[in-house]
């Protein structure tokens, strides 16, 4: 029944993937929760003893240290008194001990999974972003792991710590009450696996229901955030409003339910067994069988009394825990699809990479017959994409929106890989261990550009250590990119904050500060997507003439539809429905494109109306 059980099989595949520390770590805390348990086994059998003493009853059966307490009635509660202070606070350091290996182990659990997930994501190909939320892959890092860790892991660690305590009192009671005792706890094992096997699957269904809202939540929220500009231009305010109050107050009965039914089982269980024990115990007294039994029940009474409140904790802890294992079932499940995902994406570290030098072309790059179709798409993106590149040379891609332009760029950047066809350099096929090091001699600035929420040194050294960075290196990128000059009037120059995604810089400086990274890693080969497109025409101008000064030590390709962009460039692919249906430098192209010189025309048209 357990092996086939589904918190079974989930439990399993998380402990698996967790380091084997973190296992033998979670072994480590069975004799500490074993001595807690011993402790409290202890503490009930000196109160038997304390009441048989004071009704003048034999102590039966026998405690293992019985011998060591003298009979001389006075002396021996004394003993037992002074033995059962002394017990209480040792059981006190004991759980308080516990209680913070448990919280320990569970926060280094919390940290292995956020790293593993984080590493995870960082380890996929480009395409497996492609149809993600990056704040729904966010939640699940962040407020997935932290529920999985509250809720799943405590809980874990609770009822292996818990186990211990109920398996010593249960045996002492056993030994103490003995058949009378089995009955109890059988009682109460039922009427709990009835209890659990009703609420189950309406806190599982209210958990779900709460995930699914407050990533909706989430994502409304993130949304009016991410297009403040728009919010305040087109008062927009009531509209965002609406829909987050709306999306709370769906997720409001799932969210206090998902609270509150854990806590039903537990409950129901804490009446129902001091209903039981004194049921029991007084039975015979209250049917008047035998009223003088009630002298001899007191002991037995106390025992139970005692057993249950010292129970009490750990059985609360864990029908809460086993209640809250189940409620947290969904997040566990969201976070298992991501650290089990495959992690087999190389990089420039990964044995078997040859180096940036070994797979740089030296005469040009090439895509032949090359075919590329999105995952799970049916129709092909790029069809049959014929282009040689020279090292060294500026290329043009130009078309309309959705043309292709873009996803032949990230094939050249081997971001995506062809469905048909290959990526050719110097007329060699570049294979899944050379692509990171092909990448490692290329740079991408695109249109919409992603900064660091740091400074300025650390968003052209990208993810580079601060002991690692050439300052000087870094300067000459800012003059590159026309930049220096703003840089060094700042107040802290280099170290200056430039906010979230930069935004206490100008959409041009952003755009330059992308370029200057690109320069500051020397690329040899550069895609600008749109790059300049937020630069004035003189800031465009200069930018140009920077790359111009690079020379042909970099190979340049420009997804544009400035004309002062793509003039200068050695050759244009003109991109329509996935194909390739011109080239050729700017004036040969103008002849050869009835819809390139076209949209020459209305550029031209477009730059007088704005003279």
């Amino acid at each position: 029944m357990i092996r086939t059980s589904k918190t079974y099989h989930l439990l399993v595949r998380l402990l698996k993937a967790l380091p084997a520390r973190r296992r033998k770590s979670l072994l480590k805390l069975i004799p500490v929760a074993a001595l807690t348990g011993l402790v409290d086994v202890i503490v009930v059998g000196i109160v038997s003893r304390l009441f048989t003493v004071f009704i003048g009853q034999a102590n039966q059966p026998p405690l293992p240290f019985q011998n060591f307490i003298p009979e001389d009635p006075k002396t021996k509660v004394i003993s037992l008194v002074a033995i059962y202070i002394a017990m209480n606070w040792f059981a006190s350091f004991s759980k308080l001990f516990l209680k913070a290996a448990q919280e320990r182990l569970r926060v280094a659990i919390w940290q292995d999974l956020s790293e593993l997930a984080q590493n995870k994501l960082l380890y996929q190909p480009y395409d497996f972003f492609l149809n993600k939320k990056k704040s729904d892959l966010s939640s699940k890092v962040l407020i997935n792991i932290s529920r999985v860790s509250e809720f799943l892991v405590r809980p874990i660690l609770q009822i292996s710590s818990g186990l211990c305590v109920i398996t010593f009192i249960c045996i002492a009671v056993l030994f103490i009450a003995k058949s009378i005792a089995l009955y109890l706890i059988i009682s109460l094992l039922i009427f709990y696996i009835f209890i659990s096997l009703f609420v189950t699957p309406f806190i599982r269904y209210s958990s779900r229901q709460r995930i699914k809202l407050e990533k909706e939540t989430n994502n409304i929220l993130t949304e009016s955030m991410r297009t403040i500009i728009d919010v305040h231009l087109t008062s927009s305010e009531s509209y965002f409003e609406k829909r987050y109050k709306s999306a709370g107050k769906n997720s409001f009965p799932f969210i206090w339910k998902a609270e509150v039914l854990p806590e039903f089982p537990r409950s129901l269980i804490e009446p129902f067994g001091i209903t039981l024990i004194f049921a029991i115990g007084l039975f015979p007294y209250i049917t008047g069988e035998n009223e003088s039994i009630l002298i001899e029940i007191v002991p037995f009474l106390a025992t139970i009394a005692v057993a249950a409140l010292k129970l009490t904790p750990p059985l609360q802890d864990s029908f809460r825990a086993l209640t809250s294992m189940r409620a947290s079932i969904p997040d566990l499940e969201e976070i298992l699809k991501l650290i089990e995902l495959p992690s087999n994406r190389l990089t420039k570290r990964s044995i078997g990479v040859p180096t940036k030098k070994g797979i740089e072309p030296r005469n040009n790059i090439k895509l032949e017959n090359l075919s590329y179709k999105y995952p799970n798409s049916f129709e092909y993106t790029l069809k049959s994409i014929n282009l040689t590149i020279p090292v060294g040379s500026r290329i043009a891609f130009v078309g309309e929106t959705g043309s292709g332009k873009t996803t032949a760029a990230n094939q050249l950047l081997c971001l995506l890989r062809p469905t048909h066809g290959n990526l050719l350099l110097d007329g060699v096929e570049v294979t899944e261990n050379e692509v990171p090091a092909w990448q490692d001699c290329c740079s991408y600035v695109p249109q919409s550009i992603a900064l660091l929420n740091s400074n300025i040194i650390e968003n052209i050294a990208y993810g580079l250590d601060e002991e690692l960075i050439d300052k000087e290196r870094v300067w000459d990128a800012l003059k590159a990119a026309q930049l220096a000059e703003l840089v060094s009037e700042m107040p802290m120059d280099l170290y200056t904050p430039i906010g979230e995604n930069g935004i206490m810089l100008s959409g041009g400086q952003r755009q330059r500060l992308a370029i200057a990274r690109a320069f500051y890693r020397q690329s040899k080969f550069l895609v600008l997507d749109e790059a300049t497109s937020a630069l004035d025409n003189r800031t465009e101008a200069e930018v140009m003439d920077a790359i111009e000064i690079i020379g042909r030590r970099c190979t340049i390709i420009t997804i544009a539809h400035r004309l002062s962009t793509i003039e200068r460039s050695d050759c244009i692919y003109e991109f329509k429905n996935g194909k390739i249906i011109a080239s050729g430098n700017y004036q040969q192209l103008l002849k050869k494109s009835k819809t390139f010189s076209e949209m020459v025309e209305i550029a031209k048209r477009k730059h007088k109306s704005n003279i």
